[in-house]
């Protein structure tokens, strides 16, 4: 669950750092009134992580790409706020994304009848989606993992997954969504926090369910749904 705690690492940092200068300002012990440099050396690391851990939680080459593009953008942010270069972030944003689109549409030809990922008792468990969609459908065995989803949505079927008695989920959202559908075999124990999201839990376990799964972490700004 590495690629999961870096990103919310990340923020919880970021918001520490942004209450603090905050209060300090606030209480005029310092001052502080270079807003577009804090908020781009932000974006800029934020953006620069969100690739990096796209690439490296990823084998798709498509995705791959997404996670390079964001990476520029991101250093592109970073050198315009520090003043290195002087180009409009909105000047960058649309190219991109012609180049995103383009990109997808190379890369999807012969993929029209392609089925949603599938999983057969492999160890790859941790999805991330950042600023884009993952979909993943298990059929084989399910001992837990790990779901990220910034500014993107990761979408996680397991209604015909053989799920281990006591497994574990830990869930992060930030102003993403995360939609878990589960067998009716199973008895959900909902431990996700909100924080200005929440969760809906929409199963309907049968009376012999015996097996559990826990859903731990957080919901920042965004939401999980389990079905």
């Amino acid at each position: 669950m590495k690629k999961n705690f870096l990103v919310r690492a990340f923020f919880g940092v970021t918001i520490v750092a942004l209450g603090g200068v905050l209060l300090l300002r606030n209480l005029e012990i310092i001052k502080f009134d270079s807003w577009n440099v804090f908020w781009g050396t932000v974006w800029a690391a934020g953006l620069v992580l969100a690739g990096l851990v796209t690439i490296v939680s990823s084998r798709k080459l498509l995705t791959r790409a997404w996670g390079l593009l964001l990476m520029a953008a991101g250093v592109s942010i970073g050198l315009n706020a520090y003043g290195v270069i002087d180009v409009s972030i909105w000047k960058l944003f649309w190219p991109v994304v012609l180049i995103a689109v383009g990109l997808m549409m190379v890369f999807s030809i012969g993929s029209a009848n392609r089925k949603r990922a599938e999983e057969s008792g492999t160890n790859d468990n941790e999805k991330v989606a950042i600023f884009y969609g993952e979909e993943s459908r298990v059929r084989g065995d399910y001992t837990g993992g790990s779901l990220t989803a910034v500014f993107g949505g990761v979408d996680l079927d397991l209604r015909q997954a053989k799920i281990k008695d006591g497994t574990v989920i830990d869930v992060f959202t930030f102003c993403g969504g995360i939609n878990i559908s589960l067998p009716d075999d199973v008895i959900v124990e909902n431990e996700v926090r909100g924080v200005l999201g929440g969760s809906d839990d929409k199963t309907v376990p049968k009376p012999s369910a015996k097996k559990t799964i826990y859903l731990k972490g957080e919901c920042v700004l965004g939401g999980l749904e389990i079905k």
